[in-house]
């Protein structure tokens, strides 16, 4: 089947025929058909003009489930909102759009091109970008301010996660790529009778990568370097070279040009990252919690 043909078959209004129907029923609101295929439509378009597999059709189906399920749940979040007597105003609405558009680096009219391509007039999307401002805020009041994490737990994660919180040692490297050992040799000898330097070594001698540029590899982190560069590099100190070294069965000379050492970052520099960290699983289980008494407690009819 095709992508035409699976339209036609679960999406009739993207075909362009004028069917709609309900799908779904959220305390005697109703879902349509015409706003699940409207939601739809940028997954659907990945698949224009292709022959459906029938495990691609499967996925589709599945995810037009999916996101019914998800519109179910932004109509229960936004009842729960409205009886809360939660708002959003048209000021932070618009200022938001401002803020998504200097993002974006669009002017006004970009944006809402932007917003044709997608389907949506000006007023559907303030309309949506207002229910996802009006979930967010109930999300906040109802679930993420009762989440704690304490310090000692953000201490006690950052002791025995001390290495994710480790800035990378990296070097800047110089490299000279000989065409044989005895090149190699002689070129070393004047590096450290300091009569060429290693720029200019570089440039007449190398036949590596940024030879043009003095030899130099920019920085590079020390954990990808090859084992035997890093021997070389080790016992050196900013500005040395290194002994003649065998790179693809070539003589090479190394020069640590500059270095960054890597050092663990302070617990005050990632704390919020940690709070983060340890908040996710446990907004997750209260969100899926909050998420199952509001449907226990609505009338849900899917009809899909």
């Amino acid at each position: 089947m095709t992508i035409i043909g699976f339209v036609f078959c679960v999406s009739p209004v993207l075909a362009g025929n004028v069917v709609d129907r309900i799908v779904a029923v959220v305390n005697g609101e109703v879902i349509t058909l015409f706003e699940l295929n409207q939601r739809f439509r940028p997954v659907v378009e990945q698949f224009q003009g292709r022959e459906l597999q029938d495990e691609e059709r499967r996925a589709l189906l599945d995810g037009k489930r999916q996101l019914l399920d998800r519109m179910v749940e932004e109509v229960l979040m936004r009842q729960e909102a409205e009886r809360l007597e939660m708002q959003v105003t048209d000021l932070e609405v618009q200022t938001q759009i401002r803020q998504i558009r200097e993002q974006l680096g669009a002017s006004e009219s970009q944006f809402l091109e932007y917003l044709t391509l997608q389907g949506l007039t000006k007023d559907q999307y303030e309309r949506r970008l207002r229910e996802e401002m009006l979930r967010h805020r109930l999300l906040g009041f109802m679930i993420r301010r009762k989440v704690v994490v304490t310090s000692d737990e953000i201490r006690a994660y950052y002791e025995n996660n001390k290495d994710d919180f480790a800035q990378q040692r990296q070097v800047r490297l110089g490299l000279i790529l000989f065409a044989s050992h005895a090149e190699a040799e002689e070129v070393q000898a004047r590096l450290n009778a300091g009569t060429i330097t290693f720029s200019d070594a570089a440039r007449e001698y190398s036949r590596g990568p940024g030879a043009e540029q003095g030899g130099d590899m920019g920085l590079l982190a020390w954990r990808d370097l090859a084992a035997d560069w890093r021997s070389a590099l080790q016992p050196l100190r900013k500005g040395e070279i290194s002994s003649i070294i065998r790179i693809q069965d070539r003589a090479a000379i190394l020069k640590l040009m500059d270095e960054e050492p890597g050092e663990i970052k302070p617990l005050a520099a990632v704390e919020d990252q940690i709070r983060e960290i340890l908040m996710e699983p446990r907004l997750e289980e209260r969100y899926e919690n909050y998420m199952a008494g509001l449907r226990n407690r609505a009338l849900i009819d899917i009809r899909l």
